[in-house]
């Protein structure tokens, strides 16, 4: 698929979602041992972002200060589909909110009402693919760093 992408058959999305926060967050530090180190900290603002990227870095997203749950997913794929002019695969990990119940009868009964196939746009889940390096999807691999600093 990615080969299809790089030769603009196809579009190729890879899909994800992740927080910012003010919260402070610092897991472990150096000090000596009589020595008592604290960071102060409060709660603080927290946005969530459900993202889409390619390759070649065309993004699409869009955030929330809610939770990010199944219907927020579905909410945006429907507007994402829209904007398709061509057949588009979407690559999801296996997280519950992409892969739950209700996400697999949405997809389901617009794949059967024609509506995934008239807006070019199919779903592959990372747990359905083969093995790959680390992870198969490249926000992840954008996200690590980020991760990191929680």
């Amino acid at each position: 698929m990615e080969k299809l992408s790089e030769q603009k058959m196809i579009d190729l999305y890879y899909g994800d979602e992740s927080s910012v926060s003010s919260e402070g967050y610092v897991p472990y530090g150096w000090q000596f041992k009589e020595e008592k180190v604290s960071v102060p900290s409060c709660k603080g603002y927290k946005i969530n972002l459900f993202g889409l990227i390619t390759r070649d870095n065309q993004w699409q997203w869009a955030t929330t200060e809610k939770t990010i749950d199944s219907h927020f997913i579905i909410e945006q794929l429907d507007r994402f589909s829209f904007s398709l002019a061509k057949e588009t695969f979407l690559v999801l990990d296996n997280a519950r909110i992409h892969s739950c119940q209700l996400v697999k009868e949405q997809l389901k009964q617009r794949a059967t009402q024609g509506v995934a196939k008239q807006r070019f746009i199919y779903f592959l889940f990372t747990s359905l693919l083969p093995s790959v390096k680390s992870s198969g999807n490249r926000v992840e691999k954008i996200e690590n760093p980020m991760d990191k600093a929680k």
